[in-house]
C-alpha cells in the first residue's frame, strides 16, 4: 500500500489548478455544465419528486441546496438527492475503463460541500478534478464485467477526496476518508437488475455514493480513520504512478441522449439510416439489432417506467422512429403509453451478436436491420458512438445539450447566463453565491418554500 499511498499524497500535496493542462480545466467545466443540465431535468421527474418529499426530513436553515427546493437541506442530504437527480435521465457522462458515470456523483457532492464551505470557483474545479482522477481508478480496481459494481463504489472514493480537500482536510486525512469510503461504498450488482428487466428508480445507486462519500471526509475530519486497501494489488492496471501526468478525466465520454449507452450506438445507427433511406415507421414490417451479449437483455419492448425504458432497446428504437428524435421529451410516462411507438416496439428483435464481445468495453458494435412492408431490408453497422473520445461531443453539443435538459425550467437567456458563469468558474470568488444565482433562476413559484 504504501506506493500508492505516496503516490496519492504526492499528487493532493501538489495539486494546483494553476499547474493543470488548460485541457484539463476546460474538460472538467464541461463536466460541471453537463451534470448540471442532468440535474435541473432530473427536479420534475417521478424519482425528483420523490427525493424532494424525503429532502423535508432534513431541513437545515445554514445548510445547502437540493435543486427544486427553496428550503436548505444538510449537505449529505442535499449531495444524495442531487446525485440521484443527475442521473435521473440516464444522460450523464461516463468512462470506459473505470465502468463509471463519476461526474453525477462528484460534482453534486462537490456543489454540496463548496456551497457549504463558500469555496471558491477555482477551489471547486481543484477539487472536481481531483475526484475524477481517483475516482477513475478506483473503479479500474473495484470493477470488472464479471463482478460489475455499477458507478457507486469506484466513484465513492473519489466522492471523498473530493469533499476532503474542499473541507480543508490534510493529504493524510484525505487517504483516511478514502479508507473509510472503502468500507461504505455501495455494492450494486445491477446486472441483476438488468437480466430481471425491472429497473429500480435509484439503478446503481449513485446518491448514496454520494452520500457515502461526504460521510466519509466528515468522519475523517472529524478523527475516525480507514484503511485504504484497493490499490495494493492493481497499481498497475490503474496507473496509480500515472496519476497527476495521465488524466483520465480527458478520456471519458458524453452522451448526446438519455438512456443506458448500449443504447445508443443502434439508435444512432438507425439515426443514419433514416436519413439515407427516408424511413417512415410505418412502413416497417420488423427491426432487428444484433449486438453484443450483455446489451441483448435491454430487450424489454413494454417499459413501465422511465428507468425501464432507458434500459429498453425496442422503446429507443421505436421512440425515435416515430417522434423522428430522442431526447428528453420521449422519456416521459406519456411516451411508455404512446400506441404508436408500442407498436412499433414490438416489432424490435434483439439478437446476441457473439463476435461483438471481443470488441467490448473499447468498442460497442452493433448491427441494425429494418425491412420494410416491401420486403426491403436496409442495414448497417456501426462501432462509434457520439460523445466517445474518439467522437467527442463539441463545446456548442454540450450547451445544446444543457438547454434543451434545463428548458423546463430555464429560458434562453437563463440558461445562456448559467453557460457564461461556468466559462469563468475558476474566476468567481465564492461558489455559494454561484449557486443561489442558479437556483434563483430555476425555481418555480409552485416549488416548496
Amino acid at each position: 500500500m504504501y506506493k500508492s499511498k505516496e503516490k496519492i499524497i504526492g499528487f493532493l500535496d501538489n495539486f494546483d489548478l494553476d499547474k493543470i493542462p488548460v485541457a484539463v480545466v476546460l474538460e472538467a467545466k464541461r463536466a460541471v455544465l453537463d451534470t448540471l443540465g442532468c440535474m435541473i431535468a432530473g427536479v420534475d421527474t417521478p424519482l425528483g419528486k420523490g427525493l424532494h418529499k424525503l429532502a423535508y426530513r432534513f431541513i437545515d436553515k445554514k445548510g445547502v441546496t437540493v435543486f427544486g427546493l427553496k428550503k436548505k437541506m444538510t449537505p449529505f442530504m442535499a449531495a444524495m438527492c442531487n446525485s440521484y437527480m443527475a442521473n435521473a435521465h440516464d444522460a450523464d457522462d461516463g468512462h470506459r475503463r473505470s465502468r463509471l458515470h463519476a461526474g453525477g456523483i462528484i460534482i453534486p457532492v462537490a456543489l454540496a460541500v463548496a456551497q457549504e464551505n463558500n469555496n471558491t470557483g477555482k477551489q471547486f474545479l481543484e477539487a472536481i478534478i481531483i475526484g475524477f482522477e481517483l475516482a477513475y481508478r478506483a473503479g479500474m480496481v473495484t470493477t470488472t464485467w464479471e463482478a460489475y459494481h455499477g458507478s457507486a463504489m469506484g466513484s465513492t472514493f473519489g466522492a471523498a477526496a473530493s469533499a476532503g480537500r474542499l473541507l480543508g482536510l490534510t493529504s493524510e486525512q484525505i487517504i483516511n476518508a478514502m479508507g473509510i469510503a472503502e468500507m461504505q461504498a455501495p455494492n450494486c450488482m445491477l446486472m441483476g437488475w438488468i437480466k430481471a428487466k425491472k429497473i429500480p428508480m435509484v439503478k446503481e445507486g449513485m446518491g448514496w455514493s454520494a452520500a457515502s462519500g461526504i460521510m466519509s471526509a466528515y468522519m475523517a475530519q472529524s478523527g475516525i480513520t480507514g484503511t485504504l486497501t484497493i490499490f495494493k494489488s492493481d497499481e498497475k492496471i490503474c496507473e496509480i504512478e500515472r496519476l497527476g501526468h495521465n488524466f483520465e478525466i480527458s478520456h471519458h465520454y458524453f452522451k448526446p441522449h438519455p438512456g443506458c449507452r448500449w443504447t445508443h450506438v443502434p439508435l444512432q445507427t438507425l439515426q443514419a439510416l433514416m436519413v439515407k433511406h427516408k424511413i417512415n415507421f410505418e412502413d416497417i414490417e420488423k427491426i432487428t439489432i444484433r449486438t453484443l451479449s450483455k446489451a441483448a437483455h435491454l430487450d424489454n419492448p413494454n417499459p413501465l417506467t422511465m428507468e425501464d425504458a432507458q434500459y429498453s432497446i425496442p422503446f429507443v428504437i421505436a421512440a425515435t422512429l416515430v417522434d423522428g428524435e430522442f431526447g428528453p421529451d420521449q422519456m416521459t410516462i406519456e411516451k411508455l403509453h404512446d400506441p404508436q411507438i408500442l407498436a412499433v416496439a414490438k416489432k424490435v428483435n434483439i439478437e446476441t451478436a457473439p463476435e461483438f464481445d471481443k470488441f467490448f468495453p473499447e468498442l460497442i458494435k452493433n448491427e441494425v436491420q429494418i425491412t420494410n412492408k416491401k420486403g426491403i431490408c436496409f442495414s448497417a453497422q456501426s462501432q462509434n458512438v457520439k460523445g466517445d473520445e474518439n467522437f467527442p461531443l463539441k463545446d456548442g453539443d454540450i450547451k445544446n445539450k444543457f438547454a434543451w435538459l434545463s428548458r423546463k425550467r430555464l429560458d434562453k437567456n437563463q440558461a445562456k447566463a448559467i453557460v457564461d458563469e461556468i466559462g469563468s468558474l475558476q474566476e468567481k470568488p465564492s461558489i455559494t453565491k454561484l449557486i443561489n444565482s442558479f437556483t434563483n433562476k430555476m425555481n418555480k413559484p409552485g416549488d416548496k418554500t
